[in-house]
């Protein structure tokens, strides 16, 4: 219950985070950058609410799993996968999946991920010391 709480914690956190990015900063490195950052480690958190297998597995392949979906939707994005489907590009789900490709965001994403994985490692750490 513990894990549960913390990640419901940290999620609430970069949910606000990510959030006022939007609303508030409209140009600059942490909008343009910040947020896709943070992306990754707020699914992370989301998913882990619910998954709270705490193993090896989980903590190596769930944060890669969420850097290739984040790689998929720069893909869906470079081929117009909105405009496709014809979802408007000012709709709920248009906005999720965004509308411009941007080669930049993958690298984001990247970060993200590594931000997951050396908190997992770091907490790998911690448990083998203590």
């Amino acid at each position: 219950m513990e894990k549960h709480i913390k990640y419901i914690i940290m999620f609430a956190v970069l949910l606000i985070i990510e959030i006022l990015i939007g609303r508030f900063m409209h140009h600059g490195f942490i909008r343009d950058y910040g947020g896709d950052i943070l992306i990754i480690p707020l699914l992370y958190t989301f998913i882990r609410i619910f998954w709270l297998e705490d193993s090896k597995t989980t903590r190596l392949y769930l944060p890669l799993g969420l850097f290739l979906f984040g790689v998929c939707v720069e893909l869906l994005q470079a081929v117009n996968f909105i405009d496709i489907l014809e979802i408007g590009r000012n709709s709920t789900l248009g906005i999720i999946i965004g509308s411009t490709c941007d080669w930049k965001d993958i690298l984001c994403y990247l970060a993200g991920t590594v931000l997951i994985s050396g908190w997992n490692y770091k907490n790998l750490l911690k448990r083998i010391t203590y």
